[in-house]
């Protein structure tokens, strides 16, 4: 039986990861100081993850490696690194441009998986899956948000990858061209209603060309003109140097614990995307929901294990979205704590087009 390995295994996404593969799999799972005791098909092992030889010790056990430890942004190349050298498969529930960035001088040693999360990671395999069912796809429209405290790793992943970039803020996708779009569109999500701005990430850019799209948007909703103050001045505390950002983070963190408070915590994707199916032009919608974005995120990087165990993919840099079946992990979807819905919202015959002249 393969052996996967989940660096950050009692985390937030870790553990939830373990509980999706455990069934299937053997597990090794490290934790740092969330002790658990190891159970039937999972060892738990103590792991610092500052220390390499710890975590090479780790890695060597282990056939494939999910690295759900703290803010991919700073220990990611680290391990990537590792687990190449031991030429074991990488998955990475975060990792997006940045990380593609800084391995793309080794892809062709090991199989690398990044962006195998919520957002992105689901985002994207649904925009794939809703482009797919068309013969001709045109468009495609997603957003996201969520209503929940995050985890601090998650806030720092937010702010370093920023730094870097992993998209263009009021941008979208348009006939080959990322263009400057600052409209915003108003959303009202469980009776509530949502601001959203252009966002145009690597993830939907990827997917329009893929699929030589005529248009492409993401939206994000706005965190709230306090919450963003917060998160841009712990990117000028990062870029003097130091760990000084780290207060700030805890500040963002008690911020959002005050906005959620004791309502209900969810989080949402929605994707429209339009094309043309034999003689007609449909619009598809799929919505996504759960009670937690880390719920989504252990599901893709699950998946993305899975896939790699089952797959003969030759060594390169992946995205989630590339190369999980779409089909056989909605169709489980119902058992893994998210709920889908994918419908036809509207649908119309094309008119037949005569060349001029033509009666």
């Amino acid at each position: 039986m393969k052996r996967v390995g989940v660096l950050g295994g009692t985390g937030e996404i870790g553990k939830r990861t373990v509980n999706i593969l455990k069934n299937e799999y053997s597990l090794m799972a490290s934790y740092y100081t969330r002790y658990r005791e190891s159970e039937k098909n999972c060892a738990y092992v103590k792991i610092d993850i500052s220390n390499p030889e710890e975590i090479r010790h780790f890695c060597e056990q282990c056939d494939i490696i999910v690295n759900c430890a703290g803010a991919s942004y700073l220990n990611g190349e680290k391990v990537a690194r590792l687990a190449a050298d031991l030429r074991i498969p990488y998955v990475d529930p975060s990792g997006e441009a940045f990380l593609e960035e800084k391995i793309s001088d080794i892809e062709k040693n090991n199989i690398f998986v990044l962006s195998s999360g919520y957002f992105p990671g689901m985002s994207g395999l649904l925009m794939r899956h809703i482009c797919e069912a068309f013969d001709k796809p045109e468009k495609i429209c997603g957003l996201s948000v969520s209503e929940e405290t995050p985890s601090q790793s998650a806030i720092e992943d937010f702010i370093l990858t920023n730094l870097s970039g992993f998209g263009v803020a009021m941008s979208c996708y348009d006939n080959g061209k990322i263009k400057k779009d600052e409209s915003e569109i108003f959303e009202i999500i469980r009776n509530k209603g949502y601001k959203f701005q252009n966002y145009l990430t690597v993830e939907t850019e990827r997917i329009a060309r893929k699929y030589s799209l005529q248009k492409a948007n993401w939206y994000n909703s706005s965190f709230g003109d306090e919450i963003i103050q917060k998160l841009q001045e712990a990117v000028i505390k990062l870029k003097s140097g130091g760990d000084g950002y780290r207060a700030i983070v805890r500040e963002v963190i008690e911020m959002f614990q005050k906005n959620v408070k004791d309502n209900d915590q969810f989080t949402y994707i929605k994707i429209e995307g339009q094309g043309i199916t034999g003689n007609r032009r449909i619009v598809k919608k799929a919505e996504m929901t759960s009670d937690c974005s880390s719920e989504i995120s252990a599901i893709i990087a699950a998946y993305a294990v899975k896939s790699v165990l089952t797959s003969n993919l030759n060594n390169g840099i992946y995205y989630a979205m590339d190369i999980i079946n779409s089909k056989a992990l909605i169709e489980e979807l119902s058992g893994l704590n998210a709920r889908l819905t994918i419908c036809d919202v509207e649908e119309r015959r094309l008119e037949h087009e005569y060349e001029e002249g033509a009666v």
